[in-house]
């Protein structure tokens, strides 16, 4: 994985290390829904339903607390649990939160690059692994050929001899000379 970007924080490090940690599905789920979490208290500070998550919720389950560094996220964004909900604490500070979705921001950066990455490695093994594959099957194709080439230059001589033979026959066959 690749290391964490700079982060606000010792929490917000350790979160993004976890968040880094989770397959490209789980990792965009988290990713994408943190990102809403805190657009929508960005947007709208004053409003409480943007302050608090259920955490008993399947939405809440399914794309923050069952993904790694999903909850170390939120918790060190400044929220806490308090109950069945997931606060953000007051005051609300607007510009802090957009430093930690900045943090978000560059976390999926750091991840798109690392799977790029990964999967030109992964692209070149397998394109190592095809041109010896490749190298393989032409050296058995030459093998293979040669033996077809003797097989068909014996056969061509055999062809030659009988129409050696043949012509050597009807030569003597027109040659009034000849009386066998």
């Amino acid at each position: 994985y690749p290391p964490s970007p700079r982060c606000m924080d010792e929490a917000h490090d350790a979160a993004v290390r976890k968040l880094l940690k989770n397959a490209p599905i789980p990792f965009k789920l988290v990713t994408e829904t943190l990102f809403k979490v805190l657009t929508n208290i960005i947007n709208n500070p004053d409003e409480p339903k943007y302050c608090e998550l259920n955490r008993d919720s399947a939405t809440f389950t399914e794309k923050i607390s069952s993904c790694a560094g999903g909850l170390a996220f939120l918790k060190a964004s400044g929220f806490v649990a308090d109950g069945e909900v997931m606060r953000i604490q007051p005051p609300i500070e607007v510009e802090r939160l957009r430093r930690t979705r900045a943090v978000l921001k560059e976390a999926v950066r750091a991840y798109g690059e690392e799977c790029v990455r990964r999967t030109q490695e992964q692209m070149q093994r397998e394109n190592a692994e095809a041109a010896g594959k490749l190298r393989e099957l032409q050296e058995a194709n030459r093998k293979h050929r040669s033996k077809s080439d003797i097989a068909a230059a014996t056969e061509r001589e055999s062809i030659m001899r009988g129409v050696q033979i043949d012509r050597a026959d009807w030569e003597r066959q027109r040659d009034p000379t000849n009386l066998k």
